[in-house]
Order: structure tokens, then sequence, then C-alpha cells
């Protein structure tokens, strides 16, 4: 067992520590004597328990030094990582989202032999009803008769007069066919037949894509 310098110097130490307890007059009593015994023994004890420090100290550097290569070390036991399982996120399918996402529109092309009434409807609103006022007053079913090219002039009697339309589709009889509602309830009166609707989307508007 090797001792380092400070090792060496402690132990010196000691020694002549324990050295000097035994430098005592010859002329001491029995009792002097006795504690000189004592001091012997204390200084003994002493001098095991740097003996046992130096030992520990020594083997702690030794242990060092053996441990200065990585083969001949112990690695110190690894720290578990915890693994944590990926999270499978399943697909859901809602139907309704699928259903809102994905729109179908449905295009009903009219008939031009037999063109469906809310189609007339809406042509004349657009057309006929220059004013945007929800109605198609007499004046302006007026103002569109005597519009028509002569050589059509022969389906005027189909749709019948200014006087016989108001009849039939003026409901309330307030000199204004109501879009909304007049129409609604001339349902079996007025525009009923698609003969009729035909001539009067001919007559009045025979481009109208409403």
């Amino acid at each position: 067992m090797k001792l380092s310098i400070k090792q060496a110097f402690l132990l010196s130490a000691i020694a002549m520590a324990a050295s000097n307890n035994h430098l005592v007059h010859a002329d001491d009593t029995a009792d002097a004597a006795a504690a000189t015994a004592g001091d012997d023994s204390a200084a003994e004890v002493k001098v095991q328990e740097a003996i046992e420090v130096v030992a520990e100290d020594d083997t702690t550097d030794d242990a060092a030094k053996e441990c200065t290569a990585e083969e001949d070390c112990i690695a110190p036991p690894a720290e578990e990582e915890e693994i944590v399982p990926p999270v499978v996120v399943e697909e859901e399918v809602v139907e309704e989202e699928a259903e809102s996402t994905t729109t179908t529109t449905t295009t009903t092309e009219e008939d031009p032999s037999c063109p469906s009434r809310p189609h007339v409807i809406r042509c004349a609103a657009k057309y006929l009803d220059t004013n945007q006022n929800g109605q198609l007053e007499k004046s302006e079913l007026e103002t569109a008769m005597n519009a028509v090219p002569w050589i059509l002039r022969s389906l005027l009697n189909i749709i019948g007069s200014v006087d016989a339309i108001m009849k039939k589709c003026d409901a309330d009889g307030d000199g204004a066919i109501d879009i909304d509602v007049d129409m609604k309830a001339t349902e079996e009166t007025c525009l009923a037949t698609c003969f009729k609707r035909k001539a009067f989307k001919r007559l009045f508007f025979p481009d109208c894509t409403e």
C-alpha cells in the first residue's frame, strides 16, 4: 500500500506524539506511572484510528486509480427511460359531416313545352316588375303587352287581355298581382295550364332561365 505525502506526515506526527508520552521522569510516583500507561493506551488507540483512516483513504485513492480505464470501471446503472406508447387516433367518418362537405346540387331543367308555374313567376318578377316592388302592377302588364312584336300578337289571345289576367291573378283585387301572396292564392286560375305558361313565357321573356 502506497502512502501519499499527506498521509506520511500524519503518521509521523502521531508517532512523535506517542513517543513523547514515554518520556517521563524516573522519580514520578506510581500514580504518574499509571497515568502514563493510560496515556499510552489512548495514544495507541489514536494511532490505530489514524491508520484506519489512512487505509480507508488509500483504498479510495486505489479505487479511483483503478477506475481510470473504462473497461475496469463498473458503469452505474442506466436510468430506465419511460416508454410512452404511441397514440393511435382512429379516423371516424361521420355521415352527417361527409354529407355537409359534399354538396350535390340538383338542377331541374325546365321543359320548354311545359314550363313550371314557379319558373314563370320568377321570370315575371325579373322581367316585368320594372320598379322591383314585388308586385306586377296593371300598368306594368299593359306596357309589356304593348311591347310584344306584331308577329306574336296572336299569342295574346291565348293568355287573354290585361283585364282578364288581372281578374284571374289578382286575388285581393287591389290592381296589382303580388308575386308571393296573389300568385300562391290563384294556383287554380292564374297560369294554371302548360299551354298558357308556354305562351306567356314566349311573349314576355323567352330567354329567361330563372
